[in-house]
C-alpha cells in the first residue's frame, strides 16, 4: 500500500516536473537563469563568447531577449538589442519549427569575428533530417555595419514576407532592403554541411545610398553563387555622375585566389570600353593583367594590354610594371615598363615608329612623316625625373596633294629634371627659314603626395625665327590666300621682362573670298618693359592708300591704333570701297575688341552682283523632309573672332549701280559683332541719282536704304521714290523690299490708273488716243514693273572708262529742244561738279557746281547758253 503510494506521487512529481520548470521559466529568476546557461553553452571557447540578457515575454511562444552579444579575443563583433519572436509550438506535432514573427530593433556587425586558423574537416551528415523550419515574417529595424566591414559605416531596415528551410536542406526566401541601400535581395541556399552546398543570390538595388564611390546615383541588379569551388556572379550596375550616365555589365569569377572579369564593358552616350581584367592573389604578391579597348562616337579606337604586379615583404612593397602597351588609331603604340619602389622609380618607354599620316586628322592625311618618342621616369616618388620627347623626320607632302611643303624635321622635348620645368622645339632641315623655341622655369613635382607648382615668375624663354612667310601658300588651307613676307623673330623672356624685336618686311597680305588685301607691309614690334610696343608698322592697299599701326601689347592686353588713309582694302565683286579714319585695338590677344569711326571716302556698290534669295518654296510637297536635310548641310556663321563697335560714315561719294539705277548715297551704318557674324545697322538716303524705267529717268527725290541689323547683311529698300515730271503728269516711281530684288509700285499728279500714267509718261497722251503698236509697250512697261535690278548698267561701265562719277543722257520734255549728256564728279567730300553738252548741232555746254553746307541746305552756282551766271540756294526737306 505505501509502495503504491510512493509510485503514485513520483509519477504525479514526473507529470508536475516539467509544467513546474516551465512555471519557473515564465518568472524572472528563471529567465536569468536561462539567459545565464544559454551563454554558458553557446560560449564554447575563446574564440566565440555569448552574452544574453534580458530575457523575456512568455516562454518559449511570445518570447524577447534585450541584447546579445558574440564576441572573440578580440572584443565584440556582433550585439542585437530588442530581439522578439513568436514561436508556434503547435506545428511541432507536425514535424515543424515556425515563427509567425522574428525581428530586432537593432543588430550591429561591427566587425568580422577572428578566425582561429583552423579548417573544419569536411563531414558527411547523410543521415541528418532537419524539420522543415519555417519563418513567416522578418524585420530588423536597424541592421548596421560598422567601419571595419565595410569601410564606413552603413545602415539598413530589413524586412521579409518569408523564410523557409525545408528537410533536403533548401532555403529560400526574398528581402526587402531600405535605408543606405532600396531594393530586394533573393535567397537560394543549399546548407546540409556537405562540400555541394551553395548560395545563390538574386540582387534588385533600385538604389544604393552608400557607399557610392564619389557617383550621384549607383543602381544594379545581379546575381552571386557562392560555392566551396569560388564566387560566380554576373552583374549589370547603372552610374551617374554630375549629368553623366554610364552602365557597367561582367561577369565575375573567384577561385583559387583568382578574380576575373572576362567580359568587363563599359558604356556611356558615346564611348564604350571592353575587355579582361584579372588580378591574382598569391602571399605577398597581387598580379594585375589586362586587355581592354575604348572606342568614342568618333569611331576611334584605343587598346591597353599589359600586366603589372604589386609585391609585399619585409614591410616593403614595390610595382612591377612588366609590359604595358597603350595604343590609339591602331596606328600610335608606347610601350612602359620599369619598377616603381617607396624610394624609387624607374620607368621607361619608347613610342613606335609610325607615319604621321595615318593618325584619323583631316588636316594630317596630306603629309608623311615619321614618327618617334621615349619617355623616362627616374629618381625619387618625392623628386622624380622626366623627360619626354617626341621626333617627327621627313616631314613632307604626299604625292598628288595640294599642300606641297618642302621637307622638314622638327621634335619636341619636355620634362622635369633637377627642379626644373622645361621644354624646347626646333624646326630644321629648312632651306627658306628656321625656328627654335625653349622655355625653362623653377617647378616643385612630387608623385607622393601628389604636388605640381610651377613657378611662372621666374619663367626664362626664348624664340628665334627665321622664316619666308610664302611657304603657307603652299598649305591646302590658305589656298584662297596670298602670304608673303619675310618674319624675323628675337624675343628672349626673363624675370617677368620681354626683350628682343619681331620685323616683317615685304609682307603681302590677300583673301580672294573677302576681296580683302593689303601690300608693302613693313613692321616692328619692340619688347619693352611690361610688353611690347609697336615701333613702325605700315602698309598700302597698292597704290596711294595706307593703313599705319601704333600702340603695342602689355600685361594688360593689347592696345592698338589703326590709322586708314584712302585705303581701297576691300574690292568685291559687290563692294568697292576707299576708306579713311582710325579704329582701335583693345582687350584680349585671342579676342580684342575693335571701336572707332570709319569714314568711306569713295565707294561702288554693283546691286546686280549681291547674292539673290533663295527661289520661295512653291507647295507644300517642297517642304519635305530632304529638303530640309540639305538645308542643315549649310556651312554655319560664326561669331566674328573680334568685338566690333565701328562707326561707319558715307559723306556723298557712294556710287550705286545697276542696269536700272545709277545713283549716289549717303548716310551712316553701324558695325557690331553678333553670335552668328557680323551685324550692320543704319541708313543710306539718295543725294542724287535716278531709276532707268521704260527708258525714261526718274530722279529720286525722297526714301532711303536699311540695313536692319540682321545676319548675314540683307538691304531693303523703304519708300524710294523717283520722279519724271512732264507738262501734263508727275510720275513717281516707288521701290520697296530688298534692294537685289525690289518690287516697284507706279503714282502720279494728278492721280491716274496705271496705265494711263504709262501713256502719258511714254507718248504724252492717254490711252484713248494711242496706236495698238503703243499699246503693246505699255503692257510690255506694265510688266517690267515686276522686274528687278540685274547687273551693271551700260552707263556704269562708260563712266568708269571715263572717269568721272555720274554720266546721264537727259531727254528733253520740251517737243523741238535737243536732248543732253551730263557728267559730273565729286571735287572733294560736297563739293559736286557737273558739264552738259547738248546733243544737236550747236553743241552747246553748261556748267554746274553744288556745295553741300548741310543735309537739306546747298548752294548751287550754274552758267550755260540760255541761262545767265548766278549762284542759287536749295532747301530740301523730308516729309
Amino acid at each position: 500500500m505505501k509502495k503504491r503510494a510512493v509510485r503514485k506521487l513520483l509519477l504525479i512529481g514526473v507529470l508536475l516536473l516539467p509544467l513546474l520548470l516551465y512555471a519557473f521559466l515564465q518568472m524572472p529568476a528563471g529567465k536569468r537563469m536561462l539567459a545565464s546557461g544559454l551563454s554558458d553553452a553557446l560560449s564554447a571557447s575563446e574564440h566565440l563568447d555569448v552574452r544574453i540578457r534580458d530575457i523575456g515575454g512568455w516562454i518559449p511562444g511570445d518570447m524577447t531577449i534585450g541584447e546579445v552579444e558574440l564576441g572573440d579575443a578580440r572584443g565584440i563583433w556582433l550585439s542585437a538589442r530588442k530581439l522578439h519572436g513568436r514561436w508556434m509550438i503547435r506545428n511541432l506535432f507536425d514535424g515543424r519549427i515556425r515563427f509567425a514573427r522574428l525581428g530586432a530593433e537593432e543588430i550591429v556587425l561591427h566587425r568580422f569575428p577572428k578566425s582561429n586558423g583552423k579548417s573544419p574537416a569536411p563531414s558527411d551528415r547523410t543521415g541528418f533530417r532537419p524539420r522543415e523550419v519555417l519563418l513567416d515574417g522578418l524585420r530588423i529595424d536597424r541592421l548596421v555595419l560598422g567601419k571595419g566591414v565595410a569601410g564606413q559605416e552603413l545602415e539598413y531596415s530589413v524586412h521579409s514576407g518569408g523564410i523557409a528551410y525545408l528537410p533536403s536542406g533548401v532555403l529560400s526566401g526574398d528581402l526587402e532592403i531600405s535605408g543606405d541601400a532600396v531594393g530586394r535581395v533573393g535567397l537560394n541556399a543549399t546548407l546540409t554541411g556537405r562540400r555541394t552546398d551553395r548560395l545563390e543570390l538574386e540582387l534588385a538595388l533600385a538604389q544604393l545610398v552608400k557607399p557610392t564611390f564619389g557617383l550621384d546615383h549607383l543602381s544594379g541588379k545581379g546575381s552571386v553563387t557562392i560555392a566551396a569551388e569560388g564566387i560566380d556572379a554576373l552583374l549589370e550596375v547603372a552610374l551617374a555622375k554630375g549629368g553623366w550616365q554610364g552602365r557597367v555589365a561582367t561577369p565575375l569569377h573567384y577561385a583559387g585566389g583568382k578574380l576575373r572579369f572576362p567580359e568587363l564593358a563599359l558604356s556611356s552616350p558615346g564611348h564604350v570600353a571592353q575587355g579582361d581584367l584579372s588580378v591574382d592573389f598569391t602571399p605577398g604578391r597581387v598580379g594585375v593583367a589586362v586587355d581592354a579597348t575604348y572606342q568614342d562616337a568618333k569611331t576611334n579606337r584605343y587598346e591597353v594590354a599589359g600586366s603589372t604586379a604589386v609585391a609585399m615583404a619585409n614591410g616593403s612593397w614595390a610595382i612591377e610594371v612588366d609590359s604595358l602597351k597603350i595604343g590609339g588609331w591602331e596606328t600610335v603604340l608606347l610601350a612602359l615598363a620599369g619598377t616603381v619602389r617607396p624610394g624609387s622609380i624607374a620607368l621607361g618607354g619608347a613610342l613606335r615608329e609610325f607615319d604621321i599620316g595615318a593618325l584619323p586628322v583631316g588636316a594630317l592625311s596630306n603629309f608623311h612623316g615619321r614618327v618617334t618618342g621615349d619617355l623616362s621616369i627616374s629618381g625619387s616618388l618625392e623628386d622624380p625625373q622626366i623627360d619626354a620627347g617626341i621626333r617627327v623626320a621627313g616631314f613632307t607632302s604626299v604625292e598628288d596633294a595640294l599642300d606641297e611643303l618642302p621637307e622638314l624635321d622638327f621634335e619636341i622635348n619636355a620634362g622635369v629634371v633637377n627642379g626644373r620645368l622645361f621644354g624646347a622645339t626646333s624646326l630644321t632641315n629648312y632651306v627658306s627659314g628656321h625656328l627654335t623655341a625653349d622655355f625653362q622655369m623653377p617647378c616643385a613635382f612630387s608623385l607622393v603626395p601628389f604636388h605640381y607648382r610651377p613657378e611662372v615668375r621666374h619663367l626664362d624663354a626664348r624664340l628665334a625665327a627665321d622664316l619666308d612667310l610664302s611657304v603657307l601658300n603652299r598649305l591646302a588651307m590658305f589656298q584662297n590666300q596670298l602670304v608673303e613676307g619675310l618674319l624675323t623673330v628675337d624675343l628672349s623672356y626673363e624675370d617677368l621682362e620681354p626683350s628682343g624685336h619681331l620685323w616683317i618686311t615685304d609682307g603681302r597680305y590677300e583673301h580672294y573670298d573677302w576681296g580683302f588685301l593689303f601690300r608693302d607691309f613693313n613692321a616692328a614690334f619692340e619688347a619693352v618693359p611690361g610688353g611690347f610696343k609697336v615701333g613702325h608698322a605700315k602698309a598700302t592697299d597698292g597704290s596711294s592708300g595706307t593703313v599705319a599701326m601704333a600702340g603695342g601689347m602689355g600685361r594688360e592686353g593689347l592696345d592698338l591704333q589703326l590709322d586708314f588713309a584712302g585705303a581701297n582694302l576691300i574690292r568685291r565683286d559687290e563692294t568697292d570701297a576707299r576708306v579713311s579714319g582710325t579704329l582701335t585695338v583693345k582687350g584680349r590677344p585671342l579676342r580684342p575688341d575693335v571701336a572707332g569711326t570709319i569714314t568711306v571716302d569713295r565707294a561702288e556698290i554693283l546691286l546686280g552682283n549681291m547674292a539673290s534669295p533663295p527661289p520661295a518654296v512653291l507647295t507644300d510637297f517642297d517642304r519635305h523632309a530632304t529638303n530640309r536635310l540639305a538645308a542643315a548641310g549649310k556651312k554655319l556663321r560664326k561669331a566674328p573672332p573680334v568685338g566690333l563697335d565701328v562707326h561707319v560714315g558715307l559723306p556723298d561719294q557712294v556710287f550705286v549701280n545697276s542696269s536700272m539705277i545709277e545713283a549716289t548715297l549717303g548716310g551712316n551704318l553701324h558695325i557690331t559683332d553678333a553670335p552668328n557674324g557680323v551685324s550692320i545697322k543704319g541708313k543710306l538716303e539718295p543725294r542724287r541719282g535716278f531709276v532707268s524705267f521704260i527708258g525714261k529717268k526718274f530722279r529720286f527725290t525722297d526714301g532711303s536704304i536699311l540695313l536692319d541689323g540682321s545676319v548675314p547683311a540683307v538691304v531693303f529698300l523703304e519708300n524710294l521714290t523717283a520722279e519724271y515730271s512732264r507738262s501734263d503728269v508727275t510720275a513717281k516711281l516707288v521701290l520697296n523690299g530688298r534692294a537685289n530684288d525690289p518690287q516697284y509700285s507706279l503714282a502720279s499728279t494728278p492721280f491716274m490708273p496705271e496705265d494711263e500714267i504709262l501713256s502719258h509718261v511714254l507718248f504724252n497722251r492717254d490711252t484713248s488716243s494711242i496706236s495698238p503698236y503703243q499699246a503693246i509697250q505699255i503692257a510690255a512697261a506694265a510688266r517690267q514693273l515686276s522686274g528687278g535690278a540685274n547687273g551693271p548698267g551700260f552707263m556704269y561701265h562708260v563712266r568708269k572708262v571715263v572717269g568721272v562719277d555720274t554720266l546721264e543722257w537727259r531727254e528733253s520734255n520740251v517737243e523741238g529742244e535737243a536732248s543732253e549728256v551730263a557728267a559730273g564728279k565729286y571735287i572733294s567730300s560736297g563739293l559736286y561738279v557737273e558739264v552738259s553738252r547738248s546733243l544737236d548741232a550747236r553743241g552747246e555746254t553748261g556748267m554746274m557746281a553744288e556745295l553741300e553746307v548741310t543735309r537739306h541746305l546747298s548752294l548751287e552756282t550754274y552758267t550755260g547758253p540760255e541761262l545767265r551766271p548766278g549762284i542759287g540756294v536749295n532747301w530740301r526737306n523730308d516729309y
